[in-house]
């Protein structure tokens, strides 16, 4: 786990630090971001595929699907069921999908039912 330490102003980078360090953390930064744009289209599809068991059931937030069977941010573990919420259910088009990048590091979007 890495160290907690004090953060770095842009003249402490610039000035102080070794090129490759942060030719290294921009790289890193990079994986992450693309880590993130594909745990958020995971994410659209683990709610498609809740919404077409709905659909299949024809009542929203009555199935009591699976707690997921690996560890996930934003789940509580001991939860031996998730059911969705019933409450909203916004309309989402394919050409909008894209629009929803800068909220790619939500933890709640595979609890939300957007679909």
């Amino acid at each position: 786990m890495a160290k907690k330490t004090a953060s770095l102003s842009f003249r402490d980078i610039v000035l102080g630090a070794d090129a490759e360090v942060i030719r290294q953390a921009h790289e890193a930064r990079v994986k992450i971001d693309l880590l993130i744009e594909e745990r958020q289209r995971a994410y659209e599809r683990i709610a498609e595929l809740e919404t077409q068991v709905e659909d299949v059931l024809g009542e929203t937030g009555a199935f009591p699907f699976p707690a997921p069977p690996l560890a996930v941010a934003g789940f509580d573990p001991k939860a031996d069921t998730v059911t969705r919420g019933a409450a909203k259910k916004p309309a989402r088009t394919a050409a909008n999908t894209g629009a929803d990048e800068d909220t790619a590091d939500s933890d709640d979007s595979a609890s939300t039912d957007e679909s």
